[in-house]
């Protein structure tokens, strides 16, 4: 099957070499479009719809219900008469009760919120599907071995700044990283960069309000092929959800594939068979963070039991190729 995938840039450059080689693993052939929002919606519908009939395609995925600048949604009649078009929310659907009558077109609608689908149900009347973002190929291809030096006590990587949970919480495990020794790294947007004024001031900023953390955060993104090689050589990978999410993110699912341990604040699991002390630990306040933080840096028997295990139900289950064989089934 010829498969379009619709989406942005941010989520093209992050996710496209892991949907294409899933999908590839279908025996079908993907297509990204990328939307560019400078330009005008009616000329990207029609480059869409040129695109379709260029290579083809008989179905087009949409990874979110996009919107431009104008606020109309991008998806119309014209593209649904085209080809089969399905959804895949993968931010979020935040206002429910405001979608026009377009969210009807698709033929079929999946979420990584499980209150995606009880709202869509409650004031659309469309039954949606609960399908987390699993991990790609690229992410559970390599097991880590036990022998496998890591040289890395603790690591975090993601959007820091405007969220207070996670900057709560991080400054509390680099406190206890500073306090016992323990090599911490976090990595992620933290301050504006743009010019190099801009990275002084912000770094000088931060270390005056996050004094712990500001000795072990970088201001840097990182490609997934260098993520998962930090997600290998750490002992303890954190995972903190933004504000507003409920379910498990993608994160979740990637550090575990490649038989990486995951302490992650606890999220509803909904059908998901994942185990704490089993697949993963969790953590529900700043204090279980720190007292699990110290166990499992001392426990390494125990943590990579836990780890190899997660590593299993990621491989067999909770993975990007039985996603994409869900969703175009």
């Amino acid at each position: 099957m010829d498969i379009c995938i619709v989406t942005n840039h941010r989520n093209s450059a992050m996710f496209s070499n892991n949907l294409i080689e899933a999908n590839h693993q279908l025996g079908n052939n993907t297509y990204i479009f990328e939307l560019n929002y400078d330009k005008n919606i009616q000329d990207e519908r029609k480059r869409l719809l040129e695109f379709i009939d260029g290579n083809n395609i008989e179905l087009a995925l949409f990874l979110n219900d996009f919107r431009f600048p104008n606020k109309l949604y991008f998806i119309n009649e014209d593209i649904a008469k085209k080809v089969d078009c399905r959804l895949w929310v993968w931010d979020s659907i935040h206002d429910v009760q405001s979608l026009g009558n377009h969210i009807n077109i698709y033929s079929n609608i999946y979420s990584i919120e499980i209150n995606d689908v009880i709202q869509l149900e409650k004031y659309c009347s469309i039954t949606a599907h609960y399908l987390p973002l699993y991990a790609g190929p690229e992410f559970y291809s390599s097991p880590r071995a036990v022998t496998d030096v890591q040289d890395l006590d603790i690591f975090f990587i993601g959007t820091i700044a405007g969220s207070k949970k996670r900057l709560e919480l991080l400054e509390a495990a680099a406190k206890v990283a500073y306090e016992n020794n323990y090599k911490m790294l976090v990595l992620g947007r933290v301050w504006h960069s743009h010019h190099w004024y801009q990275e002084i001031i912000g770094k000088f900023k931060f270390g005056l309000k996050y004094p712990y953390l500001s000795k072990v955060v970088k201001n840097k993104v990182l490609s997934p092929e260098e993520v998962i090689t930090y997600y290998k050589r750490t002992k303890i990978n954190l995972n903190i959800h933004i504000e507003g999410h409920t379910c498990y993110n993608c994160r979740t699912f990637e550090v575990m594939g490649n038989n990486n341990f995951l302490l992650s604040d606890i999220q509803n699991k909904y059908d998901l068979h994942l185990e704490e002390l089993v697949h993963f630990d969790c953590y529900s306040d700043t204090n279980e963070l720190v007292e699990k933080i110290k166990y499992y840096i001392e426990h390494e028997i125990e943590r990579n039991k836990i780890a190899y295990s997660g590593g299993c139900i990621i491989r067999e289950k909770y993975n990007l190729t039985n996603a994409l064989k869900l969703i175009f089934s």
